[in-house]
């Protein structure tokens, strides 16, 4: 698009004049606002590089805590966790991009600030040049319209010394009066011959510079002001060419971040932290029996008619108590799989492979691990309940070395109030003739091997897992082992083993032998070839809730409105299980009531 000042305005000196001279004043505001930006890179730079610096040395301080931890038994050197490589990676980056933002501080100051100035006074030197010429042009101009106004005067003057001469000529006719008339109307006739010039200089001059000289000094204001536009425009492309190099360099920083970000897998530290702390561990030694220095003994158990008596009474609690933790402790590690499993699909491919989950996702994986830490906190406390009552039974059967441990008399308990039925203070004991095995509910139980709570608490958490399915991996025996312990098996060279419970991280793995052997065997004894992997199948939730019997043993008057009634061989529907009062509640014939729960035994 083509367009002149020159043509477009008239007379527009002034005006364009100081709209140039606007424009190359308006460059000292770009000047300041890039000195400042300039300034302002330079101090965040410096910060930058104060806080990579204090990072630096924050990091060095607590590099071996985290790695390792604070007393590991292997001291790292000069080795790191994934985690703290990744975090020194981003300093240094960051500490680069500082370098960066220095940089640009620097070229904003040389090659903008600095040419912006050049500009400023290398253009407003030519604009006043330009206003000069125009002040040359209009002195010319306006001598010519003063010799206008002379020759004006020179010819009046004339006229006036032309009509003077005429009046004297009138009174006298002489010659010399005739000669003077002649010569003053030829003065006259010059003067204004001489006037008519001037006035028509002085219009050509005019037009001169209204139609041409001033158009091409505004044309070259026009000039000077888009060469002003044009270099300015370069300067700002210098400034954002140097911005754009300094980020492009910045996204470099960045993506050497994130590579080393995504190499630092999760079980990374896990590992450097095992291996920095994995030693030769003593078990602590087994409590054993310290006779009284008073009384002499040895460590077998007392089982006389009274004592045993005692201890068939024990017996009766523990195997009471064994049912009901056995059954409670099913449950919860139940929902603990099922937890676990819950969390494993929710963060699996984030551990595997660093991912950036939702806020949404990591804040169900909390409250997981949240409500996960509470069930197995509860579930910790019922399997030491469950393993007492475990101990305790084969304990005493143990030490019985077959006697019988047929409970004579039912086990005396005081009622609570249980569900708002009525407190009752006692129950009375009939005597009885019949007598019944305490022990039937529990012949599930051993008698000859002790039970092993050797490995991990949740051993069989994958059992459950997976169905209950029993075609588990195969191994191969590695070196020979022999069994220091009855939970353990003993194997050799090349034995072809079943895998019934891989290791958890205890550093035991459960087989069973080619002789049918069962028992724990040391994890880096065996190599183990894993099957085919299928997805984990957690078992359901229990359904409908199945209705319990109790057979009475003996009989039983009710002492109160809220007992039942019962006699020997009554088939009693449990409504409410017995919660350690002593008393269940059941059901006969539609009547409901509590009756001592050692009078009757569960049935299937």
């Amino acid at each position: 698009m083509e367009i002149s000042i020159g043509n477009e305005l008239k007379d527009a000196f002034k005006p364009t004049e100081r709209w140039v001279k606007a424009g190359l004043e308006w460059i000292g505001d770009l000047e300041a606002f890039y000195r400042q930006r300039a300034v302002i890179e330079a101090e965040y730079a410096d910060k930058l590089k104060s806080l990579c610096s204090e990072t630096f040395k924050k990091k060095a301080k607590v590099s071996a805590a985290v790695s390792v931890g604070p007393d590991p038994l292997i001291t790292p050197g000069s080795l790191e966790s994934a985690s703290l490589v990744a975090w020194n990676e981003i300093i240094s980056q960051t500490e680069q991009l500082a370098k960066e933002r220095g940089d640009l501080a620097k070229q904003f100051d040389k090659r903008v600030v600095a040419t912006f100035s050049d500009i400023q006074a290398r253009y407003d030197a030519i604009r006043q040049r330009w206003k000069q010429a125009d002040e040359d042009l209009q002195t010319v101009r306006n001598k010519h319209f003063e010799e206008v106004n002379k020759a004006k005067k020179e010819y009046d003057s004339a006229c006036q010394a032309m009509e003077n001469q005429r009046s004297k000529t009138e009174k006298s006719s002489g010659e010399r009066t005739h000669h003077k008339y002649e010569k003053r109307e030829f003065e006259m006739n010059v003067a204004k011959n001489n006037y008519l010039i001037k006035i028509n200089i002085a219009n050509r001059l005019k037009d001169k510079y209204y139609y041409q000289d001033l158009p091409e000094v505004l044309d070259g204001l026009q000039a000077l002001n888009e060469s002003r536009v044009n270099r300015v425009n370069g300067v700002w492309l210098t400034a954002t060419a140097l911005e754009r190099q300094s980020l492009e360099n910045g996204l470099k920083c960045l993506d050497s971040m994130e590579r080393m970000v995504k190499q630092n897998l999760p079980k990374l530290d896990t590992v450097m932290f095992v291996k920095h702390n994995m030693g030769n561990w003593t078990e602590p030694a087994d409590f054993y029996y310290v006779p009284s220095n008073i009384w002499h003994d040895d460590e077998s158990m007392i089982t006389t008619s009274g004592e045993l008596e005692v201890l068939k009474q024990r017996l009766s609690e523990s195997s009471r108590l064994y049912e009901r933790y056995e059954r409670i402790c099913a449950e919860e590690k139940q929902q603990l799989a099922e937890n676990a499993e819950e969390r494993r699909r929710l963060m699996e491919d984030a551990f595997s492979e660093v991912k950036v989950k939702s806020k949404d996702e990591y804040y169900k994986y909390e409250i997981l691990l949240s409500k996960g830490l509470a069930e197995l906190h509860k579930f910790a406390n019922d399997d030491t309940n469950r393993v007492t009552a475990e101990v305790e039974i084969e304990t005493i059967q143990s030490a019985a070395e077959g006697k019988d441990l047929t409970l004579t008399r039912p086990v005396e308990k005081k009622k609570k109030r249980t569900l708002g039925f009525l407190r009752k203070k006692t129950a009375n004991e009939p005597e009885l003739d019949d007598v019944q095995s305490v022990t039937s509910g529990v012949s599930r139980l051993t008698t000859t091997t002790h039970g092993s709570t050797k490995g991990r608490l949740f051993g069989q958490i994958g059992s459950i897992l997976s169905g209950g399915s029993s075609s588990g991996p195969s191994a191969k025996a590695l070196y020979a082992y022999t069994a220091g312990d009855a939970d353990e098996a003993s194997i050799m060279p090349g034995d072809e083993l079943q895998v019934l419970e891989e290791d958890t991280g205890s550093g035991w793995t459960r087989v069973q032998t080619p002789a049918g052997e069962t028992g724990l065997v040391p994890t880096t004894y065996i190599q183990v070839s894993q099957s085919k992997k299928q997805g984990p199948k957690v078992a359901p939730r229990k359904g409908a809730r199945r209705v319990k019997y109790m057979e009475i043993l003996y009989d039983y008057e009710p002492q109160g409105d809220d007992e039942l009634g019962v006699a020997v061989g009554d088939r009693v529907a449990v409504v409410t299980e017995d919660p350690g009062t002593g008393w269940t509640e059941g059901e006969i014939d539609g009547v409901k009531g509590l009756f001592p729960t050692s009078y009757g035994r569960l049935v299937e």
